[in-house]
């Protein structure tokens, strides 16, 4: 895997965008001019009968239902032409209670439709996670290997029985797959691949020549481009660079924070309580560094594990 050689000695220039960054999966399956790129990858990773032949863009925010809740924003929000809802995230890092935020975002998504009326003619919503670096489960045994898939919805335990589709979350785990392309048989490892490497690749490699996957490069191509596009890709990329850096700076600066206040409090409760001052302090570092930077509340809340009365301390800082 290769890039593509840039204009002066030892530079190199990336053809296509890192799909497995906030900028990259933006750039590609949030750009309606790619729907049918999404519509592809859509329907390798849902059931046989729910393959989606047109959709459309929705918007990405979620309203609060109370006065107390905040509004959810998502990565990307569509519907299909029968009516099914999907929501496609992706997450690039371990984090707190992730399952549970994954369950409260199609929750509140499938509850939107039944503001609609009728008697509970709701249909499903799927949310397709895909998992970039961090193993975010700690799949083990073999029952997980050779498995990249997997999706949970509301079944009867004995028999698994779906008395009717309502709420399924599909996640991708990328960061599990490890195949080289000639070992990619199925449609969905090459799925897989391409998500995966992307971004580090300098053509389509002769294993991916057809269409659907054709059509993927094509959007990733960042020469392809408009003026507009282009810019607000490489701004998207330096915020997100700054920060990751701002994120593992801290924790470099907390793990060495924790280190010393343990030693100086004795060897094995002291570095117990020194690491947890260590991680409260990188946490709220992180978080003033992001506050900086202009990020909603909602993203620092979710990044930190902060309270939202703790984020209104730092801020009246």
């Amino acid at each position: 895997m290769e890039k593509e050689s840039g204009g002066s000695k030892g530079e190199t220039l990336q053809k296509y965008v890192d799909i497995l960054t906030d900028a990259g999966f933006k750039a590609v399956f949030g750009d309606r001019r790619n729907k049918e790129v999404l519509i592809d990858f859509l329907n390798v990773v849902l059931p046989a009968h729910r393959k989606v032949r047109d959709l459309e863009y929705s918007t990405t925010e979620i309203p609060s239902f109370t006065l107390e809740t905040k509004s959810v924003r998502l990565d990307l929000r569509c519907q299909g032409d029968d009516g099914t809802r999907f929501i496609v995230e992706m997450q690039q890092s371990g984090q707190r209670h992730f399952f549970k935020r994954c369950v409260e975002y199609a929750a509140k998504v499938y509850d939107s439709g039944s503001h609609r009326g009728g008697d509970y003619d709701i249909e499903p919503v799927y949310f397709i996670g895909i998992l970039g670096r961090d193993r975010i489960f700690g799949r083990v045994g073999p029952e997980w290997e050779d498995r990249y898939i997997s999706e949970y919805t509301f079944r009867e335990k004995h028999t698994g029985e779906v008395p009717d589709e309502s709420i399924s979350l599909i996640f991708v785990e990328l960061d599990r797959f490890v195949k080289p392309l000639d070992e990619c048989v199925s449609l969905t490892d090459k799925w897989c691949y391409a998500l995966k490497y992307v971004g580090k690749l300098h053509e389509l490699p002769e294993g991916l020549r057809v269409q659907a996957f054709g059509r993927l490069f094509a959007a990733c191509e960042i020469a392809r481009f408009s003026r507009d596009k282009k810019l607000q890709y490489e701004k998207d990329m330096i915020t997100e660079r700054d920060y990751r850096n701002i994120l593992e700076t801290a924790r470099e600066n907390g793990f060495a924070a924790g280190k010393t206040a343990g030693l100086a409090e004795g060897e094995v409760k002291g570095h117990a309580a020194g690491l947890a001052a260590g991680k409260a302090e990188r946490t709220t570092e992180v978080a003033r560094r992001m506050l900086s930077m202009g990020l909603s509340d909602e993203v620092i809340l979710q990044a930190t594990g902060l309270s939202e009365a703790e984020l209104d301390g730092l801020k009246e800082e």
